[in-house]
C-alpha cells in the first residue's frame, strides 16, 4: 500500500510539473502575442492643455503613476521630444479628429492638425525629411477603421523593407535572411550529420570513440565560441584565401573575406551538428538487427543495406534531428554577430539576378533585429514594441518550419512502423 501511495504521489507530482510547464509556455506565448501585435495598433494623438498655457500635440508614450510621458514631433532627432507631465498640471486632454502623424523614412514622427495639404506642408518644413512620408489620421477612424489600420501596419511590417533599423520600415529583409540562413544551414548540416552518425553506428574502435568524444564536447561549447571559430576559420581563413586566389583584382575590398551568408550557415552547421548526429544515430539503433541480417543474407552489400534500407527506415529520426537543428539555429544570434549579420543590409541574399542565391552577401536576421530594437535603438519606448513584434514573427517562423517537419516525420513514421515492430 505504501509503495502504491508513493507511486501515485510521484505520478501526480510529474503531472503537476508538466501542467505547470505547459501553462507557463501558453502564458509566455500569449504575452508575446499581445505585446507583439500591440505594436501595430494605431495610437491616438492627444492634445494636452497645461496650466501654464502651453499646448502639446503628440502621443502618450507611457503612463507612470501620476504622470504621463508625451512624445512630440521629432524635428531634429529621434527620441528627443519626450516630456514628462504631472496629471495635476493637465487642464484639458482631447483627441482632435483632424490630428495627423507623419512618419519619415528615418523613423522620426511629426504631429500636426489639418488635412492632406497641411501634412504635406509640415513635411516640406523639415529640411532633411526627404520627399516621402506616410501620414495617418488615427483619431478619425472608428472601430473598423482602427482594425483596418492595424492590418495595414501589420502587412507593411511583413512585406516592406527596413528604412531605419530598430524603428521604421518592415521586417521583410530580416525574414528573408532568417529563412534563407536556416535552409542553407539545413542543406549543409544534414549530409555531414548523417554521414557522421552512420560512421559511429557502423564502426567501433579508438577512432570512432575519438569522434564520439569530439561530438559530445561540441554540444557543450557556448555559441559565441562558434562565432569566434567561424570568424577565424571561415572568414579570415578560407574566405581570405578565396579572395587572394580568385578575386585578387578586387582587393583590398573583400568578396568572401568578410562576413556573409555562407560563413554564417557553416558556423550554425557546426553548432547544430551534435544534435543531428545524436538523433540519427539513435534512429539507426532502433532498427531491428534482423532487418540488416536479412538484407545481407539476400546478397545485398553493406552499402546497399545502409542506403536502401536502414536510412529510409531512419527518416523519422533524420527529421527529428532537423527539427532540433532548426530550433537551435533560429535563435542563435551571438555567433551571427561575428560572421555576417548586419543592422541594415543593402541587398537581399536571394533575388532575381543570377545566381539567385548570393552567399557572400551580408544579411539581416530576426534574432539580431530583436537585440537591435530592444537594446540599441535610439528610442527605447518605440524600439521595445518592435522587438516584441520581431520576436513574435521569429516564433511563428520557427513553429511553421517545425510543424512542416513534424507532419512529414509522422507520415514517415506510420510508413515504417511495421519495421520497428
Amino acid at each position: 500500500m505504501r509503495r502504491a501511495a508513493s507511486g501515485d504521489a510521484t505520478l501526480w507530482l510529474c503531472a503537476g510539473a508538466a501542467a505547470t510547464c505547459l501553462a507557463a509556455i501558453v502564458a509566455l506565448l500569449a504575452w508575446l502575442g499581445i505585446a507583439g501585435l500591440s505594436a501595430f495598433w494605431p495610437s491616438p494623438i492627444v492634445e494636452v492643455g497645461l496650466a501654464d498655457g502651453r499646448t502639446l500635440l503628440g502621443e502618450i508614450a507611457e503612463r507612470r503613476g501620476n504622470a504621463l510621458v508625451i512624445r512630440g514631433s521629432e524635428r531634429d532627432r529621434i527620441g528627443g521630444t519626450y516630456l514628462r507631465i504631472e496629471r495635476s498640471a493637465i487642464v484639458s486632454r482631447t483627441e482632435p479628429p483632424d490630428a495627423f502623424a507623419v512618419t519619415l523614412p528615418d523613423g522620426r514622427r511629426l504631429f500636426g492638425r489639418g488635412d492632406a495639404p497641411a501634412a504635406d506642408a509640415l513635411l516640406r518644413s523639415i529640411p532633411d525629411a526627404g520627399a516621402s512620408g506616410a501620414a495617418q489620421w488615427p483619431n478619425a477612424h472608428g472601430s473598423f477603421g482602427r482594425i483596418g489600420a492595424f492590418l495595414r501596419n501589420a502587412g507593411r511590417f511583413l512585406v516592406a523593407s527596413t528604412t531605419a533599423p530598430s524603428l521604421a520600415g518592415g521586417a521583410f529583409p530580416a525574414l528573408v535572411g532568417t529563412v534563407t540562413l536556416v535552409f542553407l544551414m539545413s542543406l549543409i548540416v544534414m549530409p555531414f550529420g548523417v554521414a557522421t552518425a552512420v560512421y559511429l553506428h557502423e564502426r567501433r574502435g579508438w577512432a570512432a570513440g575519438l569522434v564520439r568524444s569530439a561530438i559530445a564536447n561540441l554540444a557543450g561549447v557556448p555559441s559565441i565560441v562558434y562565432g569566434v571559430l567561424g570568424l577565424g576559420l571561415f572568414v579570415h581563413g578560407i574566405g581570405a584565401g578565396i579572395d587572394r586566389w580568385f578575386f585578387a583584382d578586387r582587393l583590398p575590398v573583400p568578396t568572401f573575406g568578410s562576413g556573409g551568408l555562407l560563413w554564417a550557415a557553416l558556423t550554425l552547421a557546426l553548432l547544430t551538428l551534435p544534435v543531428v548526429v545524436v538523433s540519427v544515430e539513435e534512429g539507426l539503433e532502433r532498427i531491428p538487427p534482423g532487418l540488416r541480417a536479412g538484407s545481407l543474407a539476400l546478397g545485398a552489400t553493406r552499402g546497399e543495406t545502409m542506403w536502401r534500407l536502414l536510412l529510409p527506415a531512419a527518416r523519422p529520426a533524420l527529421l527529428t534531428g532537423l527539427i532540433l537543428a532548426i530550433a537551435r539555429a533560429a535563435g542563435a544570434v551571438a555567433p551571427l554577430m561575428l560572421v555576417g549579420v548586419v543592422r541594415l543590409a543593402p541587398a537581399l541574399p536571394v533575388d532575381g539576378a543570377f545566381p539567385f542565391l548570393h552567399p557572400s552577401r551580408q544579411f539581416m536576421h530576426l534574432g539580431f533585429s530583436i537585440y537591435d530594437a530592444a537594446l540599441a535603438s535610439p528610442d527605447a519606448l518605440r524600439g521595445v514594441p518592435r522587438a516584441y513584434a520581431c520576436a513574435l514573427l521569429l516564433v511563428i517562423v520557427v513553429v511553421a518550419l517545425n510543424l512542416a517537419a513534424i507532419v512529414l516525420r509522422n507520415r514517415l513514421r506510420e510508413r515504417y512502423r511495421a519495421l520497428e515492430g
